[in-house]
């Protein structure tokens, strides 16, 4: 039998126009497309999952829907123009880590929480569309919208371009997999905790004394671009560590707001960020970090 181009094709959830804008590598492009032209998706979404009207409205563009885009990602035997052999289902989820990594980049580039919320493989038959796989990606418990401004808009291009997964250093990619799971849990308490998890995985060097001075030092010497920004940072982050220890030792997660997830979780993305352009291992920017003084970051080209 002859080899058949198989298509990824994703609806997006939490985002607006301007990520259309933003040129994704891999051929990956950011589209609108009309219902008219995904209907064959829309239906095998009511014969999977059913279906609502407010599908459209969460999924859809104003004139459409926003969709993430991969031609060829892979081929399949069959007819071409007629049919394929149908593949294993487990198949969607290899050939969409691609365009999905590309999202999971963008969030943390800013927050919000851009997401496919359902996937398809797709071939192009005579008659339309033939559609392979469908997926759906639960949860999606942060509807945060994620959205750029023009000066954003190359910004994210070359972060995409330059970092790929799985990250480099491991304690990195495992910070950032609990950065991840902070917008998996309807929870707040939950959130929080996952993400002081990222920070005490980047920050704190292992042994048990001193864990909050640590990380909060860390912090501020790390994110403050001044000595007042330094002590700022510090600060801050000894008052969500106080929460976390309050949560922890009584389980009353009333104390957790959701301002404390969106600013813990800032906290985390810029250090995730500042941890990868270092360039260095854990070990020597923990090293680095406790001989500087805040508003000192001397692998930093514009340090003072």
């Amino acid at each position: 039998m002859a080899k058949v181009p198989i298509h990824f094709m994703g609806f997006l959830r939490n985002v607006d126009d301007s990520v259309t804008r933003v040129r994704l590598p891999d051929g990956i492009a950011v589209e609108t497309k009309s219902c008219n032209e995904l209907a064959p998706f829309v239906d095998r979404i009511e014969f999977h999952y059913g279906f609502t009207a407010a599908l459209h409205s969460r999924l859809g563009a104003p004139t459409g829907y926003f969709c993430i885009t991969k031609r060829a990602v892979c081929e399949f035997e069959g007819v071409p123009g007629v049919s394929v052999i149908q593949q294993p289902f487990a198949l969607m989820s290899g050939l969409a880590d691609v365009p999905r990594n590309c999202l999971r980049l963008l969030r943390l580039f800013k927050e919000g929480n851009p997401i496919i919320d359902y996937g398809f493989l797709y071939h192009e038959e005579n008659r339309g569309m033939g559609i392979t796989n469908v997926a759906v990606e639960h949860p999606v418990a942060d509807s945060g919208l994620f959205t750029l401004t023009d000066s954003e808009i190359p910004e994210a291009q070359s972060f995409i371009g330059k970092y790929s997964f799985p990250l480099k250093e491991p304690s990195v990619q495992l910070a950032f997999e609990s950065f991840e799971l902070s917008y998996e849990t309807y929870d707040a308490g939950l959130a929080f905790l996952s993400l002081m998890i990222a920070m005490e995985v980047l920050l704190h060097p292992g042994n048990r004394d001193e864990l909050k001075y640590r990380i909060c030092r860390n912090a501020g010497v790390l994110l403050g671009q001044d000595l007042g920004r330094g002590e700022a940072v510090f600060g801050e982050m000894k008052s969500l560590y106080d929460k976390r220890s309050a949560l922890v030792h009584s389980g009353d997660r009333s104390s957790v707001t959701r301002q404390d997830v969106l600013r813990l979780r800032q906290y985390v993305r810029e250090t995730i960020k500042e941890a990868m352009s270092s360039g260095v291992s854990k070990d020597e920017l923990l090293k680095t970090l406790n001989a500087c003084g805040f508003g000192q970051r001397p692998w930093r080209q514009d340090a003072k």
